[in-house]
């Protein structure tokens, strides 16, 4: 039977420490969101779940045509809440969903599809990668992968925490996959960040 992994990708941030608008910053002729959205497009997860804020600019963003775009009506609450409003979209077919923020263009395909075979052999609740300079560390990369069976209690997580809990609350059901991609875990949070995006 075919595995069905969805994508979940919360986009509703306010981007204060950047002071601007980061998901629509220029990368690679498109956007900062679309060239993470593509990233998990050409992994192969289906559906495209991206969770924005209302009336948001991105919503006509070309690469987000075939993506379902829900609205989290509170993103002030933060990041969880907008994954909550995201896992309640999701078909019921989904056995599990990919979590990658909006603000994470560095991810590259393979590290996603590498998480994917990982999962169709050994199905693990929860799944995440760890990339080079994260080795030695309680750091975890992006995506986090998450198997149906923890959508329920993902979205009852306390918002100040975020998915933080579920994955110390299930140490033992939380496999990491190491992957020799450098640069994968850059975030793009502040201005100095941006450096490294516009290089």
């Amino acid at each position: 039977m075919q595995i069905i992994i969805a994508a979940l990708i919360p986009a509703a941030g306010a981007s204060r420490r950047m002071g601007r608008d980061k998901r629509s910053l220029p990368y690679r002729d498109r956007t900062v969101l679309e060239v993470t959205v593509d990233t998990l497009r050409q992994a192969g997860a289906r559906p495209l779940v991206v969770v924005l804020e209302p009336d948001s600019p991105c919503a006509g963003f070309p690469g987000l045509s075939d993506a379902v775009l829900v609205e989290n009506p509170q993103p002030q609450r933060g990041m969880l809440s907008s994954i909550r409003v995201g896992l309640a979209a999701l078909p019921d077919e989904v056995d599990a969903v990919a979590v990658l923020p909006g603000d994470h263009p560095f991810v590259p395909p393979q590290a996603v599809q590498a998480l994917f075979a990982r999962f169709a052999r050994e199905r693990p609740a929860l799944l995440v990668p760890r990339y080079p300079r994260q080795r030695g560390s309680a750091a975890r990369g992006h995506p986090l992968l998450m198997a149906r069976e923890l959508f329920a209690e993902a979205a009852a997580c306390d918002d100040a925490v975020g998915l933080r809990q579920l994955l110390r609350r299930h140490p033992e059901r939380v496999q990491t996959l190491d992957l020799d991609l450098p640069d994968a875990d850059d975030d793009l949070d502040t201005p100095e960040d941006l450096k490294k995006l516009e290089r």
